[in-house]
């Protein structure tokens, strides 16, 4: 009897561990089609500095790993405005497309992530 108790203990616990704030695939599928856009332009645009914008990507994917929405808020708003205002020495075109895909598939109302929309001034 107490054998058979403790098996069902075992698989009630089990079964929560299903049920923990662990990301899946689907969540974190726009940060794969970002990073996956960085490196295409980061081949493309080789002279350009990408690794701060990959960096802030990894942050950006273990916070959602962690269901951290406050930091995704807040490294997303980063990452936007680093595009928007060409950091690093980024190509501008590149700025503009990468820019203009992330705000497609960004859930930036699901994060509440503020997404810059003035230009940097042109000299």
């Amino acid at each position: 009897m107490m054998r058979r108790s403790f098996m069902w203990l075992m698989i009630f616990g089990i079964g929560l561990l299903a049920f923990a704030p662990v990301a899946t695939s689907a969540e974190t599928a726009w940060i794969d089609e970002l990073s996956n856009s960085v490196s295409f332009y980061k081949a493309t645009y080789p002279n350009s500095d990408w690794k701060p914008y990959q960096d802030k990507l990894t942050l950006v994917r273990q916070a959602v790993d962690r269901g951290d929405q406050r930091t995704v808020r807040m490294e997303m708003g980063k990452w936007f405005k680093m595009l928007r205002n060409r950091d690093y020495g980024i190509h501008d075109v590149a700025a503009d497309e990468l820019f203009n895909f992330a705000v497609m598939v960004t859930p930036v109302q699901e994060y509440g992530i503020m997404v810059p929309t003035q230009m940097p001034a042109i000299p």
